[in-house]
């Protein structure tokens, strides 16, 4: 699904680990099938999707991912993992691409958003965009706070948007 291919960012967000680029990009990496949230897989949906253990499910792989939240199975996700890029492409209720950046002996993560609610139409577009950088700011920080918390390091201070 990932329908940002080619789109440019319309927001970044970002915010710093404690920990160095090395371990902060394979922990964001690290997904594979089974529980999001579990035993560090898919920490990169800890900031919107992953409130209580097992919340997602993720099937595929090794590098492109799908699952569902919760009992409904509704609401539809894809992760893409690139490797090479050290990157995490994300398509749920926005679609953005995690990436990690040297800051010094620490770790800066970027989110960039290029859309949001995909296939809602203009309106419904419109209406998601209204408070939308707070809104990346606490999916970030959320982020953050599970990376920082599964590599062992101090909690990071709130992310915040450019």
């Amino acid at each position: 699904m990932n329908t940002f291919a080619g789109e440019q960012a319309k927001w970044r967000v970002e915010g710093i680990v404690d920990a160095p680029v090395e371990q902060v990009v394979e922990a964001l990496l690290t997904v594979r099938p089974g529980a999001a949230g579990v035993e560090g897989n898919a920490l990169v949906l800890a900031g919107d999707h992953t409130g209580e253990a097992g919340a997602v499910t993720l099937e595929g792989g090794p590098e492109k991912f799908t699952g569902r939240f919760g009992t409904s199975g509704e609401d539809y996700l894809e992760l893409t993992v690139d490797r090479a890029a050290c990157s995490v492409a994300v398509q749920t209720w926005f679609g953005g691409t995690y990436t990690v950046e040297p800051d010094g002996d620490a770790s800066r993560v970027v989110l960039q958003v290029h859309n949001v609610v995909p296939g809602a139409g203009r309106l419904g577009r419109k209406v998601a965009e209204i408070g939308i950088e707070s809104r990346l700011e606490k999916v970030l920080t959320s982020v953050l706070a599970a990376l920082s918390a599964h590599l062992g390091v101090p909690a990071p201070a709130p992310a915040t948007a450019e």
